[in-house]
């Protein structure tokens, strides 16, 4: 008998380290060294009202969009980055399950409105973009950090990008690539959030999550 509790008091001791552990964020390009650790906002908070240009030029709001029903709102880094463009070709190809919920989908990204473009004809996108040109949006929803010159270096090198260039921003900042569901009262009824950006929100994911902002 001892020894079981021994084993289990051992495994709960490994489990409990293992799930405590602090993410890895130099890893991911994100820099604390400043004491900045995005983290951002939660479920239960009031979405912040946001401005922006998209990808045709028009002005909208958030609170244009939820006059129409939830919103889905996503960040991505810019398209230089893989992932992203996983994620937003899955997003468009499924779009028809998201938009028959009666939701919106926006994304917001910090590259600029020329790359924005880019994008939007790269994978045909049929849903909103939104350039985050005051990178107030990030800020706003706790998601912006100053990027590690050692991750510069690394999409420098691998993919021939510079960050700040592309994003027409300097210093470089990215966002953690978290996503959202908005009510139509402008709450956040469910939050995506992961430092690690190979990690995003699925779109199976959305649709379960959609029917908690009905």
């Amino acid at each position: 008998m001892k020894k079981i509790l021994l084993i289990l008091a051992l495994f709960l001791f490994i489990l409990g380290s293992t799930f405590g552990q602090q993410p890895d964020y130099a890893s991911f390009g994100i820099d604390i060294s400043n004491g900045r650790i995005p983290h951002g906002l939660n479920e239960g908070d009031k979405a912040p009202d946001f401005t922006g240009y998209d990808q045709t030029g028009k002005q909208v709001t958030l609170k244009n969009f939820l006059e129409k029903g939830p919103v889905v709102m996503f960040f991505y880094r810019g398209n230089w980055c893989p992932a992203c463009n996983k994620q937003l070709k899955a997003y468009q190809d499924s779009l028809n399950l998201v938009t028959g919920l009666g939701a919106s989908v926006v994304a917001i990204t910090p590259e600029s409105i020329e790359f924005v473009e880019q994008t939007v004809k790269m994978h045909a996108i049929d849903f909103t973009v939104i350039y985050d040109c005051q990178e107030k949006i990030m800020t706003d929803y706790d998601l912006m950090f100053d990027v590690t010159k050692d991750f510069q270096d690394l999409v420098a090198s691998r993919l021939k990008i510079n960050i700040s260039e592309h994003n027409g921003h300097d210093p470089a900042h990215l966002p953690v690539t978290a996503t959202y569901i908005i009510n139509r009262e402008g709450i956040i009824t469910a939050k995506w959030f992961d430092p690690d950006y190979h990690n995003r929100s699925s779109v199976l994911w959305i649709v379960t999550k959609l029917a908690t902002a009905l």
